[in-house]
């Protein structure tokens, strides 16, 4: 098991946005990368954290990854939206397509926004929370490069195709938040496992050869296992039709991974947005939510029960000053930051 670092929220901040900002990227466009890394390191998920800087440097640098974020509007009408990202940062594009469904959704009752030509946009979560913490429901789908095989077949075509469902919650209770990939695992788990040098459990893909594996390295020149057999090679697949297909960006296998420097990488994203209040009073709608939170508890010991999300919000009211990142992720973070003349550093508080 990698060792795990901490570092202060702030050395964080300061490395990402001089980071960012060096190699392009406006400060606002920063602030929003830097924010929706911090909703994943704070949350306890590293793979979406900013372990993923040297990625976005190596990217640009390579000529596959816009920082100036040239996003394109091009179609506007009452209740739906379509973005062009021109291979900017999906954080940024995701935020703006959130941001529009939220105001459309709070006008017609009800939003779609879809979003063409990006890249990974971090946690599907913070989108969903966004909108959560509007009063809105939500729904979110972002497809990714191949990953899983159909049922039945041996090549990969469908990624690991995150969808994300959100409610908001009351003045006791955070959000109800959903986040998952529609494989057993996701992609960025098996890749740190690999940078980490851990072993991954052997129900989460299989290699070459069609058999299990415990190998990162093996797995990821393999086939990640959807969740459910067939159901979740559905459920992919219709990622792949809402983010990808829909919207006019690369799908059926054609979205490359953020780690392939050699070309751009085509995500797709759809955002659905339900303004709660169409439906009901504020009051009702906090009346509700205290009900269903209690019905969801007493279905077992106090503590034992948990709603989607709710780990990870603990997580993050814990997470105020620290994050930890493994000593790999802060090895690379401050090596790119070297790369290209940032003289910030991430710092081991425990020195």
């Amino acid at each position: 098991m990698a060792e795990q670092i901490s570092i202060s929220i702030e050395n964080l901040k300061q490395v990402v946005i001089n980071t960012l900002t060096k190699v392009g990227v406006c400060h606002g466009d920063a602030e929003i990368i830097l924010d929706t890394i911090l909703f994943a390191n704070r949350r306890g998920v590293a793979t979406h954290g900013v372990g993923r800087l040297p990625l976005y440097v190596h990217k640009i640098a390579a000529g596959h990854y816009n920082p100036k974020n040239e996003i394109e509007v091009l179609v506007d009408n009452a209740a739906y939206a379509l973005l062009d990202a021109h291979n900017g940062f999906g954080q940024v594009v995701a935020y703006k397509a959130t941001q529009m469904a939220i105001e459309k959704a709070k006008k017609y009752g009800v939003a779609v926004v879809g979003v063409r030509n990006s890249n990974n946009f971090g946690t599907a979560g913070y989108f969903g929370d966004m909108a959560a913490r509007e009063g809105c429901a939500a729904m979110v789908y972002a497809n990714a490069a191949p990953a899983i095989a159909p049922t039945g077949g041996n090549k990969t075509i469908f990624g690991t195709n995150p969808l994300c469902y959100a409610y908001p919650g009351d003045e006791n209770h955070d959000p109800i938040l959903l986040d998952m990939a529609t494989t057993i695992a996701a992609r960025g788990k098996i890749r740190l496992a690999a940078k980490n040098g851990d072993k991954i459990p052997l129900d989460w893909a299989i290699g070459p050869d069609g058999q299990p594996t415990d190998d990162p390295n093996v797995a990821l020149k393999g086939s990640l296992l959807p969740i459910g057999g067939y159901k979740g090679y559905g459920l992919s697949m219709f990622v792949d039709i809402f983010a990808g297909m829909l919207t006019g960006s690369h799908y059926a296998g054609e979205v490359k991974n953020l780690s392939k420097m050699e070309e751009d990488s085509g995500n797709g994203h759809l955002f659905v947005v339900i303004d709660v209040y169409k439906f009901m009073s504020p009051e009702e709608k906090n009346e509700r939510v205290a009900h269903f939170y209690k019905a969801v508890k007493a279905c077992g010991d106090e503590g034992k029960v948990f709603m989607p999300g709710e780990i990870e919000y603990i997580k993050m009211k814990n997470a105020v000053e620290t994050v930890q990142i493994s000593s790999k992720q802060f090895d690379d973070v401050n090596a790119v930051a070297e790369e290209v003349g940032v003289t910030s550093r991430l710092k081991n508080i425990a020195i």
